[in-house]
């Protein structure tokens, strides 16, 4: 076999396939290994698992937003949960949690490798030469490979392929299926998380092409009249709640946790999401990587000729040392590097006369980003007083077409690398591998122990909360717990009615309600200023830093008000000392597997004249 054959072979559509092939079986491989399966906690396992499960079980999917579910928080509006018309809701209502977690996982990700590769084939590459195949794919498992918030379902990921169909359209040379697409994605996107901004996005684009031409795109119009109508029709109940008769005033209305930092510490987050992107909802792999390689694409772009055999072997010893050393993540890290970049970038464009868009892009991709400044800086704060929203809407979310702009960013990047410095080939699969193995780091789930990540039987304790069911004599459903020490989500899971919960819209007053249970107690301000857990503060209820056989001496909560709200039982992941406190009776102890929680049952033995619930 000769040498010229493999360096084709390397260079051809099917080697490529086959690596895309195999790097996403080893990426989705321990979805579907449930004995090692561990998945992420916050903001995963503690909320919208446990939101799908309590609806998809509650038989009020359909319900008048109005009734009652009664699980969480002593009972919550219909409401307050999503609607019915979500990919994600009838995963959980036809399957377990963890099999419609990991279904809905390796959906995300093939729909964002298709998504991106559609996208890249049609309207970023215009080179068809040996390279055009590699480039796409690297692109595509760039993107595809982006730890998305599995709550979110293909917001994120559909990006490039809605995107793709509204270029199409705009153009005049859109099918069937680009419409089909735009019917069915508000059943498996969010309106709130991003597409509001998107679908404004795509006004000013249609008020770009009108002013220009002086007459409306009509298919476009209606395009976006459609994704519209279809996201409003499946949020109906968000729509009616905000500007109907939502039956609550909503606990968001006092949310102080937008326009509180100062200039240096706003600053500091936005470079940080420039980075790294949202740790929790959508966390970036940009980085060691990808924003060096830009930036020298960026750099790239200075000169127009094609390197000699002994420059381009100079180049890449330059590059390779650069990481090597580990010089571009310090020289990154720096608090103004952002600044430079965007300043830097301006006056590239001025007087560079090619690849301007390669470096409008980047010049967006900073701007974007700043809505996180905006979001955060308490100099902006005069305008939530003029907006009420905005206290209570993340605005920043405008920014989350960052996974997009970095993966174009990065084709544009590759393709000046390769025009300007030879020996293109090795180093593309030497990054792809670096790129690929950092992102099996990043993921949301692992088939290893991490911090932060829990198995579902480790995390929601199944077979130790059957045994501590049948120490109470009462039906779960007809009493009521609040947890310690451990998340309610636990306790939601598990078929128990809490009266604490994690909630990201609910009814002001039970807020001011549990406020009572350890107002007293502590000194965080946390839950007055954000509230969306409710839950009993004072004790860490987080799983990766729990710890077995501790002794709390001295609860900080108040037990009168845990029976104003109705409370029969405490399940507590740590012991009580209840020698010196009235109206507590221990019950039993039960312990779990190593990795899970050891549970302590105690009853409150509340007066009647205490309860109000």
């Amino acid at each position: 076999m000769s040498l010229d054959f493999i360096n084709r072979f390397i260079q051809s559509s099917t080697f490529w396939l086959m690596a895309t092939l195999v790097s996403f079986v080893a990426y989705l491989y321990p979805l579907f290994d449930f004995d090692n399966l561990y998945v992420l906690t916050f903001d995963n396992l503690d909320s919208n698992i446990i939101w799908y499960k309590i609806l998809a079980s509650s038989g009020k999917i359909f319900a008048e937003n109005s009734d009652i579910v009664p699980n969480m928080m002593s009972g919550l509006p219909r409401s307050s949960y999503g609607g019915e018309f979500s990919v994600m809701l009838w995963l959980h209502y036809l399957l377990t949690p963890q099999w419609a977690y990991s279904i809905n996982e390796a959906i995300i990700h093939l729909v964002a490798l298709l998504s991106m590769f559609v996208f890249l084939k049609r309207y970023i590459i215009a080179e068809i030469d040996d390279y055009a195949a590699s480039i796409i794919y690297m692109g595509s498992i760039f993107f595809a490979f982006t730890p998305f918030w599995s709550g979110a379902g293909v917001t994120i990921a559909a990006i490039p392929l809605v995107t793709y169909s509204y270029a199409n359209i705009r153009a005049g040379i859109d099918t069937k299926w680009d419409w089909i697409l735009l019917a069915t994605l508000p059943l498996y996107a969010s309106f709130v998380l991003f597409y509001i901004f998107y679908i404004a996005i795509l006004g000013m684009v249609l008020l770009y092409d009108t002013v220009r031409s002086r007459s409306i795109n009509k298919r476009f119009f209606l395009s976006i009249l459609l994704l519209t109508s279809v996201f409003m029709l499946t949020n109906y109940r968000l729509i009616l709640a905000m500007f109907f008769d939502g039956g609550f005033i909503s606990h968001r209305t006092e949310f102080a946790i937008f326009f509180q930092d100062s200039l240096l510490s706003a600053y500091r987050k936005t470079h940080t999401f420039f980075l790294n992107g949202h740790p929790d909802h959508l966390l970036g792999t940009q980085m060691p990587y990808v924003i060096p390689i830009v930036i020298i694409g960026l750099l790239l772009t200075l000169t127009k000729r094609r390197y000699s055999s002994m420059e381009s072997m100079i180049i890449w010893l330059i590059i390779i040392s650069s990481f090597t050393i580990g010089a571009w993540s310090h020289l990154l890290a720096q608090l103004y590097t952002m600044s430079f970049l965007l300043a830097g970038s301006l006056i590239l464009y001025l007087f560079s006369q090619t690849h301007r868009v390669f470096i409008s892009i980047f010049i967006l991709q900073i701007l974007l980003i700043f809505f996180i400044f905006f979001e955060f800086y308490e100099g902006f704060y005069f305008l939530s007083e003029i907006f009420p929203i905005l206290k209570a809407f993340n605005v920043s979310r405008f920014s989350f077409i960052q996974p997009l702009l970095w993966s174009v960013l990065l084709v544009y990047a590759l393709v000046i690398i390769k025009n300007r410095v030879m020996y293109f080939m090795p180093f593309l699969l030497l990054f792809g591998t670096l790129q690929i193995y950092h992102s099996l780091e990043l993921r949301f789930f692992s088939d290893v122990p991490q911090e932060k990540y829990a198995t579902f039987d480790d995390y929601y304790a199944p077979e130790l909360f059957d045994k501590i069911k049948k120490a109470i004599p009462q039906p779960a459903e007809n009493i009521k717990v609040v947890s310690l020490g451990i998340e309610p989500a636990v306790t939601l899971y598990n078929g128990f009615y809490t009266v604490d919960g994690y909630c990201v819209n609910y009814p002001l007053s039970y807020k001011h309600k549990f406020n009572h249970v350890t107002d007293q107690y502590t000194s965080s301000d946390t839950f007055a200023r954000w509230g969306s857990k409710v839950q009993i503060s004072g004790i860490s209820s987080v799983y990766d830093v729990y710890r077995k056989d501790l002794m709390v001496s001295k609860p900080l909560f108040s037990i009168d008000a845990l029976c104003s709200l109705g409370t029969d039982y405490i399940i507590s992941s740590y012991k009580l000392n209840i020698t010196k406190l009235q109206h507590i009776t221990y019950i039993d102890s039960f312990y779990g597997k190593n990795n899970s929680w050891d549970i302590t049952l105690y009853r409150l033995n509340c007066q009647e004249t205490d309860r109000t619930n």
